[in-house]
């Protein structure tokens, strides 16, 4: 398996993360070692945040390049792996219906009666039998010839006009009649002029009596060619190859790059694997077959691979959708350390332009070094949204691509499996049963054995409900799984039934019912399928034949098999946006699609979903060239995350915060509240604090988150929490992750409390004269906003609104002196009494409960 960090030098946009983050880490060491040299004392207090941040950035570095080429390589692995994985399980899906085909057709009475009669019979018959075994072709265009031939080999009737021997010495006639069902073959072979070719025989036998053999000759060539078209992409730049049990390849979609028959090194299942092909690097992967219904093909895998140099190079590029949550685990951890280490980086600054304000301390050189980290947090901000950015897009790219995937996957197999239904009625209506009984006048012993064949035939092919026989004047003759409650037999079809077959002017025509309940589909809405029964001699329209799809159900299975495990949701849809079948069990057929029918990001029920749409177009000549139109469309919806309401950015008042030369300048400590821009008087600011537990005391106000240890000159003190979105009507919840209390007091013989914000923004000197009184109906609390500023100049000039801090408490509460000892040791002596009833618990419980 390919190790990861060898590919990091073919990731250019890795490469320029770990470049640019790399230089950023150097500039937070250097900013650390001139602080603690030109001003040690006034850094003093913040350097330890500094350093911890520096060491949390480096962390970050790390997992965030790690995380980039993860997700990188991720998303290659499911663009293999989903072209890989389609060209096998489709092929196999194909090829199962063959087994069928063969296994059924061997059984046919007339190609039965041909090989059992003498070699003068089959003379006069050979040319009714051929033109029989042309109709058959010419409805399951898969086939390109199909041969008779006798236990011996010699060649009976076949359909390909290329010159072959008249007996085939091909090992399959001798496998086919000593095996018990189907012999599936691909080699070389005389019934194919010394080509390979994929070979599907069966015995054909009267009372355990071998009498030939039937061999079906598939297409696989035009198969493959349409198989890889459909997983193409613009860049074509994926080798996609069938490889057999000797990693020889069978099939490719390029020969002149990787030839048939070449060996391809062997790789690890469904991992991207390193692989050297003509001298040249590449990445692969092998897919092996999911099987259907437990045929698992000719033991063939899928295989794709991409040459190294190309492999990463810039893919289509996803819409922007940053404010879609993943449930990304990676993704989530690395945006949210990178929050805590911008908060951090705020509060260091924050907490240095109050302590620049106090006396004692080198102003000058304190601001000149948190300039220095105002700037280079702004710096490593900017590049860690903009590798975080990426990071997501790739993420969300990965799972856009995987419902565009499967939503084409789910349409193609739909088409695929439709045009076998439209396949079997026309050849099941040259029935000679059908043809013979419908004919004639109604005769209950005749009708019976028709039933009995219907029902045999229906036991062979369990995706349909039942097969329905009207004659000319539409009265039910026979039909399959009849309710002995209300019988078919005797009624007639609806009238648009019987019309749609009277309009069907030859053997190649069909019809198909709209997708409704109608009285053949035993109350369930289904596609029924319909064809002509003609008499056997004059060709004069005898009645018809209605096979009931098991719409629904089918269709169903078919779209929980495309989704799997994922957390997705998968419909078809008619043209009108209903449903005729999803993979939710809650959205019921007949009803609205609950997803917009456009590809892109939608909200459903406070969830996003990448969706994505397909039409199912067609396949071969069904809905292509043969008159029938059906407008059915996949829809594939993947869970993307919970949608989050409480988006939006904090705050950058860098540009805001150099000081004013006026005589009336105040400076504020702005912070942020929900949506809402705050400054609180500077004077009454000591420190921004970030506490990891709360003490909850019984019986508090509702704004009073409750109480918090903070250290006041080096010893303990028990401050009151208060919480600000609680305080100002804001009842929408934070973030995850948001949240600072900030320590208040407002004069010395006042009580010192903090005041639980988002987040700090900056400190900044505004002119006094600036600010405005507040409208009088601007808030229900209007006590709590003494003024307001408008910050002009600062990018999308936001209105401060200035809090007055002494009408924050209320209902002050009784000051809590500072602790004499540690919290392990206060116990019974505790110095207050709402600290010795309080309960300690995670800030981030505490909030949530606010």
């Amino acid at each position: 398996m390919v190790e990861i960090e060898d590919l990091i030098t073919h990731m250019r946009r890795v490469q320029a993360a770990e470049r640019d983050m790399r230089d950023l880490s150097l500039t937070w060491q250097m900013i650390e070692a001139s602080a603690a040299i030109s001003c040690p004392q006034d850094v003093q207090s913040i350097l330890p945040t500094l350093t911890q941040t520096r060491e949390r950035f480096d962390g970050l570095q790390r997992r965030l390049v790690e995380s980039l080429a993860s997700e990188s390589l991720a998303e290659l692995q499911d663009e293999l792996a989903a072209k890989a994985q389609c060209v096998i399980d489709i092929l196999v899906r194909n090829l199962f219906e063959r087994t069928a085909d063969v296994g059924f057709l061997a059984t046919d009475e007339v190609l039965r009666g041909f090989c059992a009669r003498d070699a003068a019979a089959r003379g006069e018959a050979r040319d009714d039998v051929r033109r029989r075994l042309a109709e058959y072709r010419s409805k399951y265009t898969v086939y390109d010839d199909i041969v008779l031939l006798d236990p011996q080999g010699e060649v009976l009737v076949r359909l390909d006009d290329a010159p072959m021997p008249a007996r085939s010495a091909d090992p399959i006639v001798r496998e086919a009649l000593s095996a018990p069902g189907y012999v599936e073959r691909y080699r070389p072979t005389d019934l194919a002029g010394g080509s390979a070719a994929l070979l599907y025989a069966h015995r054909i036998e009267d009372g355990g009596r071998g009498l030939g053999v039937l061999v079906l000759r598939f297409r696989f060539a035009d198969e493959m060619t349409r198989i890889f078209a459909s997983v193409a992409d613009s860049r074509n730049q994926f080798a996609i190859v069938l490889l057999d049990g000797e990693q020889r390849v069978v099939a490719s979609n390029d020969e002149g790059h990787v030839p048939l028959g070449v060996r391809l090194p062997a790789t690890a299942e469904g991992a991207v694997d390193g692989v050297i092909f003509g001298g040249r690097e590449y990445l692969a992967i092998a897919c092996s077959t999911h099987g259907y219904q437990g045929y698992m093909g000719p033991g063939w895998r899928g295989f794709a691979m991409v040459s190294l140099l190309t492999a990463f190079r810039s893919r289509d590029a996803s819409a922007d959708h940053h404010s879609v949550t993943l449930d990304n685990t990676d993704l989530i951890a690395v945006q949210d350390e990178a929050t805590v280490i911008n908060r951090n980086l705020r509060r260091v600054v924050w907490n240095g332009r109050l302590m620049a304000r106090a006396e004692g301390h080198d102003r000058a050189r304190l601001k000149a070094v948190l300039t220095q980290v105002s700037l280079a947090g702004a710096r490593t901000r900017s590049r860690v949204d903009q590798a975080v950015g990426e990071l997501h897009r790739t993420s969300l790219a990965r799972i856009t691509h995987q419902a565009s995937d499967l939503a084409r996957l789910a349409a193609d197999i739909m088409d695929r499996n439709l045009y076998e239904r439209a396949n079997d009625c026309r050849w099941w209506a040259l029935s000679p049963a059908l043809q013979s009984t419908l004919a004639g006048a109604a005769d209950p012993a005749a009708d019976a054995r028709l039933a009995a064949v219907l029902e045999h035939i229906n036991g062979l092919y369990t995706v349909y409900a039942r097969l329905v026989a009207f004659d000319a004047q539409g009265t039910v003759r026979a039909a399959s799984r009849e309710d002995g409650a209300r019988p078919l037999v005797g009624t007639r079809v609806p009238p648009e039934i019987l019309a749609a077959v009277q309009g069907l002017s030859d053997t190649q025509r069909y019809a198909v019912t709209p997708f409704a309940v109608n009285a053949l589909t035993a109350g369930q809405p289904a596609y029924v399928y319909l064809a002509a029964v003609r008499a056997p001699q004059s060709g004069a329209l005898a009645g018809g034949v209605a096979i009931v799809f098991n719409t629904v159900a089918e269709l169903t299975t078919m779209l929980r098999e495309v989704v799997g495990t994922r957390k997705a949701v998968a419909a078809f849809v008619d043209a009108a946006g209903r449903v005729i079948a999803c993979s939710d069990p809650a959205c019921e057929p007949g009803t609205a699609l609950l997803f917009a029918r456009t590809a892109g990001v939608h909200a459903h029920e406070d969830v996003h979903y990448a969706v994505a749409v397909q039409s199912a177009c067609g396949y071969r000549e069904f809905k292509l060239q043969d008159g029938y139109r059906n407008d059915v469309q996949a829809v594939v919806a993947i869970q993307l995350g919970r949608v989050e309401r409480r988006q939006g950015r904090t705050l950058d008042l860098a540009g805001a915060a150099a000081p004013l030369e006026r005589s009336r300048s105040r400076e504020l400590a702005v912070v942020q509240v929900g949506t809402g821009v705050y400054g609180l008087p500077a004077e009454a600011v000591r420190e921004a604090v970030a506490p990891r537990t709360v003490l909850r005391a019984p019986n508090a106000s509702p704004h009073v988150l409750g109480l918090i240890e903070v250290r006041d000159s080096g010893r303990p003190r028990i401050l009151q929490l208060l919480s600000a979105r609680h305080l100002l009507g804001i009842s929408a919840p934070a973030r995850a992750g948001d949240g600072v209390a900030v320590v208040l007091q407002t004069g010395p013989d006042r009580p010192a409390f903090a005041l639980w914000v988002d987040d700090v923004v900056s400190v900044i000197e505004i002119d006094g004269g600036l600010v405005q009184p507040p409208p009088v109906a601007s808030m229900a609390r209007q006590q709590l906003v003494a003024g307001l500023v408008d910050l002009q100049g600062v990018p999308g000039d936001p209105l401060v609104q200035i809090l007055a801090p002494e009408h924050l408490l209320a209902e002050p509460a009784a000051p809590v002196p500072p602790l004499a000892k540690p919290k392990a040791e206060a116990g019974a002596n505790a110095a207050s009494e709402a600290a010795s009833e309080a309960v300690a618990v995670p800030m981030g419980e505490a909030v949530a409960a606010d």
